[in-house]
C-alpha cells in the first residue's frame, strides 16, 4: 500500500511517519512544505516530497493509493482568512487533486471541536455541529461539509480527534507540562468539567484502522483514549507523574471568559500575531464538558486504544523531561 501523509512534519504527521514507515507492507512518503522545520524527523530516514497545500498537487499525489490528511492551520488565535485558505481552501484542493490522480482512499483529520463547547457527555457523531465562533472551529467543519459533496468520488474516512497529546507536541502538551512544572496555582472552575484526552499512540492505532476499515464514504469517526475525565484528574496524574503539586484554586469561570474576550478585541485591534495568555475558546473548552463516545469507532473500525491515558502521559512526561534538559 502506498501512503501519502500531508503535514508530515508536524506533532501528528511525524508519529504517524515513522509508525508506518517502520510497516514492510507500506510503501510512506510524507508530504511538506519547503520552508517546514523537519526537527521531528532528524533521527531517521524518510521520503519526502514538497509542496504546499495551495499549490497543484495532482502529480505529488498520483500513484498513490492513501492520503491521510493532517496538515492544518491549528491554533486558537489567527485571521479567519488565513484559517480558510489553509483548512478550507487547500483541504479541497488535495482532494480534487487526489481524486484526478486515482487516490484510493482519503483520510481526512478533522476534529471534535465541530461539535461546540455547549456541553457534551459521551457526545456521538450524529451530534448536530455547533462550531464556536473561532477561525479554527469554524473552518474545520467547513472543510468537512465541502469534502462530503465528493464523497461519491472517492473513499473518504473523517476522524474527529479529540485533546491529543503526547510527546513532541510543542503546542498543547509542552506548555501544559511547563505550567505545572512551574507551579499552576489554579484551573477554570476548579477543572470539574470533563476533557476527552487522546494519547497519540492511540491516534495513530485508529489511523491504521483506518487504512482497511470496510466503511461508507464520509463516515466520521471519534477518536480518543475512551477515558473521558474530569480536568482536575488528568491534571493530577500529570502532577503525580512530575512530582509537582497540581493546581490547588478553582478561578471562576465568569470573569475569566470575560478577561479572555476584553484580551481578544484588544490584541485584534492591535493587529497581534501572538495570541493572548488565555482565549474565550481556552476558557470555553476549559468550562463545559468535553466527552466523545468512541463506541462508533469501536465497531466499525475495531479500535481499542492500545495505550491507557496514565501510561500515555508516563510515556510524555518522560520526553518532556528530555526536551527540557536539551
Amino acid at each position: 500500500m502506498k501512503i501519502l501523509i500531508t503535514g508530515a512534519n508536524g506533532f501528528i504527521g511525524s508519529h504517524l511517519l515513522r509508525r508506518l514507515t517502520s510497516n514492510p507492507d507500506y510503501q510512506v512518503s510524507g508530504l511538506v512544505r519547503e520552508t517546514s522545520n523537519l526537527f521531528r524527523l532528524k533521527d531517521g530516514s524518510y521520503h519526502l516530497l514538497y509542496g504546499s497545500l495551495n499549490e497543484p498537487l495532482k502529480d505529488k499525489v498520483q500513484g498513490f493509493d492513501v492520503v491521510i490528511h493532517t496538515a492544518a492551520r491549528s491554533s486558537d488565535w489567527g485571521d479567519y482568512n488565513n484559517f480558510y485558505r489553509t483548512n478550507v481552501e487547500g483541504t479541497v484542493n488535495l482532494l480534487q487533486a487526489s481524486i484526478a490522480g486515482g487516490v484510493g482512499r482519503f483520510i481526512h483529520f478533522s476534529s471534535t471541536v465541530i461539535y461546540g463547547f455547549g456541553g457534551n457527555r459521551l457526545t456521538g457523531e450524529e451530534k448536530p455541529p455547533a462550531p464556536f465562533p473561532n477561525p479554527y472551529c469554524l473552518t474545520k467543519l467547513a472543510a468537512e461539509r465541502e469534502l462530503l459533496r465528493s464523497r461519491d468520488r472517492i473513499d473518504l474516512v473523517i476522524l474527529r480527534l479529540s485533546n491529543v497529546f503526547g510527546p513532541d507536541d510543542l503546542t498543547t502538551t509542552y506548555p501544559l507540562f511547563e505550567a505545572l512544572r512551574k507551579g499552576m496555582p489554579g484551573f477554570p472552575a476548579g477543572g470539574r468539567y470533563l476533557t476527552s484526552p487522546c494519547y497519540i499512540g492511540n491516534l495513530v492505532a485508529a489511523t491504521e484502522l483506518a487504512l482497511k476499515a470496510e466503511c461508507s464514504s464520509g463516515e466520521a469517526f471519534n477518536i480518543s483514549d475512551g477515558n473521558d475525565i474530569p480536568w482536575c484528574d488528568f491534571l493530577a496524574l500529570i502532577a503525580k507523574e512530575m512530582g509537582v503539586k497540581p493546581p490547588r484554586w478553582a478561578l471562576p469561570s465568569r470573569p475569566l471568559l470575560l478577561t479572555a474576550g476584553i484580551l481578544e478585541k484588544v490584541y485584534a485591534f492591535f493587529g497581534s500575531t501572538r495570541p493572548p495568555v488565555i482565549t474565550p475558546y481556552r476558557i470555553a473548552q476549559a468550562v463545559n464538558d468535553y466527552s466523545f463516545s468512541i463506541e462508533k469507532a469501536r465497531s466499525v473500525l475495531g479500535y481499542a486504544p492500545p495505550t491507557s491515558t496514565e501510561e500515555g502521559i508516563r510515556r510524555s512526561v518522560e520526553w518532556f523531561r528530555k526536551y527540557s534538559n536539551q
